[in-house]
């Protein structure tokens, strides 16, 4: 079902096998959300003859067959990865397919326990008419009175402004074709300015002190957050009015799963703080990409402050860094760090550990990833905060292309210690398919905000297996020592 606010797109439609499945046209790209079963054979038809065509992540291995305007290929819903792909066709705004498992948890809409936001006594309007926030926090209220529940929001579109608080072993369960979008009036928002003289709006959704509370479904948080934002650069609040989409602190066991978020404009997912066991699986992130037109600070998941932790089998579009482990509060050790599976496409960094280290952070792996675009494909970076950042892995890790932008030219791996040291960083089984503007770069600050123990294997730059430490690719620069490339130190 499409939301009647979308539009759908004129430059492709998509089949599978012969299910017909709607395409939006989002901003500057376009995406199609459907799940499946089995090995189903999708078909693409494009606005023009196809010339050329592009499926990634390549090391999902599809390939197409081209017919004029049609390509047609299969996916499998047993490989590891999911099948969230990004199509590049001929010279047309790409195209993104998320097709997700078949639905194994879904609960019922109606019964004990269960909170159905548009039956009585809510009777929440679905047509994105009327503001709805205080109806689903009624219910959230409701159920969390009852010790817990679920909160079911039906297909429908639902429009809100304030913030929403998920509360303690509540379920905000979004059925598939069920959207929860920001009303895009600007004047109704009330504003925070940062230290940074940056003006943001609250979050949509909170999740302080509430354990075991869960996101779930397959259904959208839009922020309308582009529709919101000041645009005009001649204003005094250019990029001002930015708005993120959840926020967690000081709460355990927290799971979003499922779900696809759009249009953030600053940290999309950012938590959870002082909480463990936070996990984020199968969430689609679809946000602005476009870093000429707008650079703004909308990351995908960012794990801010918290241990014990596991981002999975994501999908992130966005200008800003896609996936972040950033220890952003004193006083609270981060460790257990898992990204695993990701699918991910930025116009800033691809994988990153950093920039804050306010405590230390160490033990946190990035794990079989796949970077369809990034200025910076792999970053560890402490510039803001004082404590060490140690044992940061990245194992099977592949960037396929890389992006100029006004923060400055590609690099594949950047290892900077700007106010805080960093300490044992391996980077194993990594790929670069394209040949980036700058090498490697590894360096400190000081003899105390220094950089110590890096260790490559298997680095595969360009086809090229490096082997040498002292291989012209790789800039080992001030206060940074014991470089090793494949056993080979310097």
């Amino acid at each position: 079902m499409k939301p009647t606010y979308t539009t759908t797109s004129s430059d492709f439609q998509l089949q599978v096998d012969q299910n017909a499945v709607i395409v939006e046209h989002f901003l500057d790209y376009h995406y199609a959300h459907f799940s499946y079963s089995g090995t189903p054979t999708l078909t693409v038809t494009a606005s023009q003859p196809i010339t050329s065509y592009d499926i990634s992540p390549h090391s999902m291995g599809i390939t197409g067959v081209v017919s004029g305007n049609q390509l047609t290929f299969t996916i499998d819903s047993s490989s590891v990865k999911p099948s969230y792909l990004v199509i590049q066709i001929n010279g047309l705004e790409k195209l993104v397919v998320l097709a997700d498992p078949l639905e194994s948890n879904a609960p019922p809409s109606s019964g004990t326990g269960i909170y159905n936001i548009i039956n009585a006594p809510y009777q929440a309007d679905n047509t994105w008419t009327s503001d709805v926030t205080h109806l689903i926090q009624m219910a959230i209220d409701d159920a969390s009175a009852a010790g817990g529940g679920i909160v079911y929001v039906p297909v429908g579109v639902y429009k809100v402004k304030d913030i929403l608080y998920i509360k303690s072993n509540v379920t905000l369960y979004l059925q598939g074709g069920a959207v929860i979008k920001s009303n895009p009036d600007r004047s109704l928002y009330d504003y925070t300015t940062s230290r940074e003289g940056k003006i943001f709006i609250d979050p949509m959704i909170r999740i302080d002190h509430a354990p075991n509370a869960k996101i779930i479904g397959r259904g959208v948080l839009d922020a309308s957050g582009i529709a919101i934002m000041d645009k005009d650069r001649a204003s005094s609040t250019f990029l001002g009015y930015r708005r993120n989409v959840i926020v967690g602190n000081f709460s355990d066991h927290v799971t979003i799963e499922g779900i696809i978020i759009k249009d953030s404009t600053t940290w999309t997912i950012n938590g959870i703080q002082g909480g463990e066991g936070f996990t984020v699986r199968y969430v689609k992130i679809m946000n602005h990409k476009n870093a000429d037109q707008y650079k703004i600070m909308n990351d995908g998941i960012d794990l801010c402050g918290t241990r014990n932790a596991i981002a999975e089998k994501n999908f992130v579009m966005t200008v800003d860094d896609a996936l972040c482990a950033k220890s952003t509060i004193t006083d609270y050790a981060m460790y257990n760090i898992r990204f695993k599976n990701n699918i991910v496409f930025s116009s800033c960094a691809g994988l990153k550990a950093g920039l804050q280290s306010h405590s230390p952070m160490y033990d946190v792996w990035f794990e079989d990833n796949d970077v369809v675009q990034a200025r910076r494909g792999i970053v560890v970076e402490a510039t803001s905060g004082k404590q060490l950042m140690s044992d940061i892995h990245f194992v099977n890790t592949r960037v396929e292309n890389y992006v100029f932008t006004s923060m400055g030219k590609s690099i594949p791996v950047e290892i900077e210690a700007g106010t805080a040291p960093v300490k044992n960083v391996y980077i194993d089984s990594a790929y670069f398919e394209k040949e980036a503007f700058n090498p490697i770069h590894m360096y400190g600050s000081s003899d105390t905000n220094d950089v110590t123990n890096v260790t490559f294997n298997d680095l595969n730059l360009c086809g090229d297996v490096i082997t040498n430490s002292l291989d012209a690719r790789i800039i080992k620069g001030s206060y940074a020592s014991e470089l090793t490339v494949k056993g080979h130190m310097r």
